[in-house]
């Protein structure tokens, strides 16, 4: 087989007094780079095509570089009505020195992406959210209840600056596309916007009947300087009923197209040439409750034009998390759950990986192989009205799931993370697969 780089050293971390220590940290203060070591060469993939290694105890959710992950610390709570969110800092951490640059004073509630150039973190603080019914109403009517307070780290410096974003009452959604200018998503328009929050060219979607815009891809934007131009992709839900349309904006012209139209498709993933779109089938039987007995799942992947060029078809009564493609549009992977239909919260869960040419799909690893023989179960509290309008409290036990998959910028290798952060880390580990081209 191909050699290649994989990553041959394991983690080892040590807990002391619940602060997890990473042998050598950086203050934010310190504007010093962590020395990026080289590989040494690396032994063969195994006969499957893949190595994986185990990175305890971190949550990774982006590359910096072939050597750096972003990670994700717990550094404490804030309360919502009936629940608790984390609040977390971030840290760079180098998978061959094993050592972390951490910038403990952010607050971050949403993690919104590291820019392309890796110089930028964009995330969002936590929002106080109103208990009382009036004040709820007060913050929905001025905007401030769904509003992000979205802010910018500098990895080299630690500056945290802010950046402007439009109060709307909508959940929106901030994308990077470029080193310094930003797709924001309102529930009803766009805005492109730099890293302080100057807008350089907005527009609207065809609402109609149609709401719920998610962003497919931006990779066909180019940054001018003072100007952008190109087209984005983003899939538009139907009020109610399912299906979504696929579409591009011209963020110059602001003309919209539809490429595809489908009531039994969801959130597409466009990188490159290729776009995959998720599918389903309902096949007719309806149980008493109205859930589609016999639903079966998959996946049409596209050319850039909504031109169809595979329909990959999963094992009936099997469902496909988002799927997400390499940036080079040649391999998608995605979390598969054993059954759609009543899945308890622990079922099985696999990762795998669909070859976009050929349509092929490898399985990686399954969830059950990832658990540590030593763990224990958390619960966290959770609060829910019963039929009578009280306010019922009980606790329920942390699930421990895939997600964070990320691609690294040569599409050979895909990090991911099993656990959940609300633990604090305790319960979450870091994997990298590392693949034979």
């Amino acid at each position: 087989m191909v050699r290649k780089k994989i990553l041959s050293l394991i983690l080892t971390v040590a807990v002391v007094g619940g602060i997890i220590t990473y042998g050598i940290n950086y203050n934010t203060s310190d504007t010093q780079n962590i020395k990026v070591m080289a590989y040494k060469p690396s032994a063969q993939t195994n006969e499957k095509g893949y190595q994986i290694h185990k990175y305890q105890k971190i949550e990774s959710v982006a590359w910096i570089n072939d050597n750096e992950v972003l990670t994700l610390t717990k550094k404490g709570e804030f309360k919502i009505p009936y629940s608790t969110e984390a609040i977390k800092y971030c840290s760079i951490y180098n998978l061959n020195t094993k050592s972390s640059k951490d910038f403990k004073n952010v607050n971050i509630d949403k993690f919104m992406g590291v820019s392309p150039d890796k110089k930028y973190v964009l995330y969002a603080e936590e929002r106080i959210i109103p208990k009382v019914e009036s004040e709820w109403q007060k913050a929905l009517d001025s905007g401030e209840l769904l509003h992000k307070n979205v802010k910018l780290l500098n990895l080299s410096t630690g500056e945290i600056t802010n950046v402007n974003t439009e109060k709307l009452n909508s959940d929106a959604k901030f994308i990077w596309v470029s080193n310094n200018k930003i797709l924001a998503n309102y529930s009803d328009k766009w805005k492109i916007i730099d890293t302080a929050g100057k807008v350089y060219t907005q527009g609207s979607y065809n609402a109609d009947e149609f709401v719920s815009v998610n962003i497919s891809g931006v990779d066909d934007i180019k940054d001018l300087g003072t100007t952008v131009e190109g087209k984005f992709y983003y899939t538009q839900r139907r009020s109610g009923k399912e299906g979504v349309k696929l579409c591009t904006a011209d963020v110059k012209t602001k003309e919209i197209k539809t490429i595809f139209s489908n009531q039994y498709s969801d959130r597409a993933d466009k990188k490159g040439k290729t776009i995959i779109i998720e599918h389903f089938d309902n096949n007719g039987e309806i149980s008493p409750d109205g859930v589609f007995v016999n639903r079966t799942f998959g996946a049409i992947i596209m050319d850039e034009t909504g031109k169809e060029l595979q329909d990959i078809k999963l094992p009936k009564g099997r469902l496909s998390n988002t799927y997400v493609l390499s940036p080079d549009g040649s391999k998608v992977a995605y979390v598969e759950y054993a059954n759609a239909i009543n899945t308890p919260p622990n079922h099985e869960t696999t990762i795998k990986i669909i070859d976009t040419k050929t349509g092929v799909i490898k399985e990686i690893v399954k969830a059950s192989s990832l658990k540590d023989k030593d763990a224990k179960i958390e619960y966290r509290s959770y609060h829910y009205i019963d039929k009578n309008g009280k306010v019922v409290k009980t606790k329920i036990p942390i699930v421990l799931a895939i997600s964070n998959i990320c691609w690294d910028g040569t599409s050979a290798a895909l990090s991911f993370t099993y656990g959940d952060y609300r633990a604090g880390n305790s319960q979450i580990n870091t994997y990298i697969v590392s693949l034979d081209k």
